[in-house]
């Protein structure tokens, strides 16, 4: 979440309008996170919050896959904003030439990585194996815009050793593995906890079809190494038995999870060094550092060979 977009409170009362959900109070802007621009919305019936998709990481024809996708876990069982709908019943809108919508707020907090305890990984894990068995069911997700051809891109001019990981990754991805909708970006922060359960999941910015294994991966990146960036085996055990409590995995998805771990890791270096580099002084928010996933890289190379 961040603000990119400035919204006036004329612009704000004239877009409201159009639902159905009392008269605004306040507004302030959500200044955490990096992708879209994101308020909190006060009226005298609730408090919602309020998001306008930013082309530098959306693609405009993907939103509506995002937001069917959230509706889709609500009615499955997962615990994620309710997309509020305009009288039209539509969900989507325009506010200041960006694609907007409004969801309920979530109770609850995001954790730390000092926050996070293997019983809370366990959590974590079960509730993403239920995510997976709901993206099962759900034929709406695009192809993922975020994999093999655009870290090719990524990686032009960066060190030999990278490119060589990338040629591996490449030359061994799977053809055929349990696949579907995935969250592609579930990190803690991305998830509320309410003393020691989730209470909610949301970001689905990055909602794509790919490998169930793969989403796997890149959530145990972002929840098993500690503050200090060093992995901690119980929590990582946490969320395997967490996962698997709620979707076993196949033998075949055993087999390739030490790669999807390297390929997760390499993801997100990769992108944060896209990041670095396009980032100018001035800009709202700063890039965040890629050597953390440097670091996680190294850890699955090391015990994957």
């Amino acid at each position: 979440m961040a603000v990119y977009t400035k919204v006036s409170s004329d612009d704000l009362q004239k877009f409201l309008k159009s639902y159905d959900i009392g008269v605004l109070i306040s507004f302030d802007g959500i200044e955490a996170g990096v992708s879209n621009t994101n308020y909190f919305v006060t009226t005298d019936q609730a408090k919602f919050v309020l998001t306008l998709f930013e082309p530098r990481r959306v693609e405009p024809q993907d939103i509506p896959s995002f937001l069917n996708y959230a509706i889709a876990l609500e009615q499955a069982g997962i615990p994620c904003p309710k997309t509020i709908s305009q009288k039209d019943g539509s969900y989507l809108s325009i506010l200041n030439a960006r694609p907007a919508a409004i969801f309920s707020v979530l109770s609850g907090e995001g954790r730390s990585p000092a926050m996070l305890t293997p019983a809370l990984c366990v959590e974590g894990g079960k509730m993403l194996g239920r995510m997976h068995l709901a993206g099962q069911k759900y034929d709406g997700a695009t192809d993922n815009h975020f994999s093999l051809s655009r870290w090719k891109i990524w990686a032009q001019n960066l060190p030999q050793d990278i490119l060589n990981e990338l040629y591996l990754i490449e030359k061994n991805w799977p053809s055929a593995l349990p696949m579907g909708a995935i969250h592609a970006d579930y990190f803690p922060d991305n998830v509320f906890l309410k003393g020691e359960k989730i209470s909610g999941v949301f970001d689905f910015h990055f909602v794509c079809r790919d490998f169930f294994v793969y989403d796997l991966a890149i959530a145990l990146n972002a929840w098993v190494f500690d503050e200090n960036n060093i992995f901690q085996q119980d929590r990582y055990d946490g969320f395997m038995r967490g996962y698997e409590s709620a979707r076993p995995l196949s033998v075949d998805e055993k087999v390739f999870l030490p790669l999807m771990l390297r390929a997760a890791a390499l993801r997100f270096y990769l992108s944060r060094m896209e990041e670095k580099k396009n980032w100018k002084e001035g800009d709202f928010m700063k890039p965040h550092d890629p050597e953390v996933f440097a670091k996680r890289l190294a850890h699955f190379q090391k015990v994957s060979t």
